[in-house]
């Protein structure tokens, strides 16, 4: 256990509070520096932090829900995103959905790239003046890491 969530169990402890609700949020402020760490392939195995946040990404309940995410985006429920390029990539985002809807094993680098498509606003998704390719580059990158 690193030292930042030993240091808030014994604050919520000392304060009265509950020791498992602090180390949550110390795990959820903890949790964009994970990510870039996972995403920069850095070893889920070489610190305990890494570890659980790489079992949270890697979890079944994570990867429904990106997936779903991903369904919605080539379903486009109103969402706006760049329709040519989900069209253009649909075969890899199909294929990137299946992936993740697998009981195979991924890596929580894939699912983190995975997830970056759906939620980097800036990204290819969305972004109107983003090349067309751009969205089957990083799906394909995605399904590479997965």
């Amino acid at each position: 256990m690193c030292a930042a969530g030993v240091g808030a169990r014994v604050i919520a402890r000392a304060a009265g509070q509950n020791p498992g609700a602090m180390s949550r949020v110390a795990d959820l402020l903890r949790a964009p520096r994970f990510d870039r760490a996972l995403a920069e392939g850095a070893d889920p195995a070489s610190e305990p932090g890494l570890r659980d946040r790489a079992r949270r990404l890697t979890s079944w309940r994570t990867r429904r829900r990106l997936a779903r995410a991903l369904e919605d985006v080539e379903r486009g429920p109103g969402v706006p995103v760049r329709h040519d390029a989900v069209v253009d990539a649909s075969d890899l985002l199909s294929e990137l959905t299946t992936a993740l809807r697998s009981r195979e094993r991924v890596s929580a680098r894939g699912v983190l790239l995975a997830r970056r498509i759906v939620t980097d606003g800036c990204g290819p998704l969305y972004a109107p003046t983003a090349p067309r390719s751009a969205l089957r580059w990083r799906v394909w990158e995605a399904l590479r890491a997965l």
